[in-house]
């Protein structure tokens, strides 16, 4: 669950896509003056207000479905270093829970709620994500704050943990990106892929070095 609404200084899971996407768009642009602390986020609405009041009431559907409690997630989880801050709408010992209410549905898992479950799943360590798509009606959006959830609505996507993404995609953008935020700068495409030869270089450079002492 989202409470600190100030987006500056830290990247969140759901920013996973921003990451991943194309850094010279006037998306970007604008995006990056958040995380700077120039400008802020105004976009709000009623339907995404509705979206995060009804989390908990779902997952306490969830809980009495399946017979398995649910730990809501009240904290963030932070890695300072990476500037990365990760809100939880739920946790169980063996998964992460990710709540998304929507319109239409979707017949597949769209590629933003996946990369952003794979950081949900990196941050605590968990090898899978269950993410829960509630199709909502006009009703839910009256009164959210007593829903009657429908369960013939709700429906379970289980993701699995990738270890590849996440090692070889993500995070050698998200370091850069953190070290762009410690500067206080806009991030550059030429200045990263500089930025990550020089740490492959490293790492070649390092794993010559460990060959050798095992020979």
């Amino acid at each position: 669950m989202i409470k600190n609404q100030n987006r500056s200084f830290w990247i969140g899971a759901s920013d996973t896509s921003m990451v991943m996407g194309n850094w010279v768009t006037e998306t970007f642009k604008n995006w990056w003056l958040i995380k700077l602390g120039i400008d802020v986020n105004r976009f709000k609405s009623w339907k995404m207000d509705c979206g995060n009041i009804i989390e908990i009431p779902i997952i306490r559907a969830i809980e009495r479905k399946e017979g398995k409690k649910i730990k809501i997630g009240r904290y963030p989880y932070y890695n300072f270093f990476l500037r990365l801050r990760v809100n939880y709408d739920g946790l169980r010992k063996e998964e992460v829970i990710e709540i998304k209410t929507t319109g239409k549905g979707f017949k597949s898992i769209p590629k933003n709620y996946w990369q952003q479950c794979q950081v949900l799943m990196y941050r605590k360590k968990k090898k899978r994500c269950a993410l829960y798509e509630y199709q909502m009606q006009d009703v839910d959006y009256l009164n959210p704050y007593f829903p009657d959830i429908d369960l013939n609505r709700l429906k379970r996507h289980e993701i699995e943990y990738d270890r590849e993404f996440i090692e070889n995609e993500y995070l050698p953008r998200l370091r850069y990106l953190a070290s762009c935020l410690r500067l206080k700068k806009f991030p550059k495409v030429e200045e990263y892929v500089e930025y990550r030869n020089k740490k492959c270089s490293r790492l070649v450079a390092s794993t010559n070095e460990d060959s050798k002492r095992c020979a």
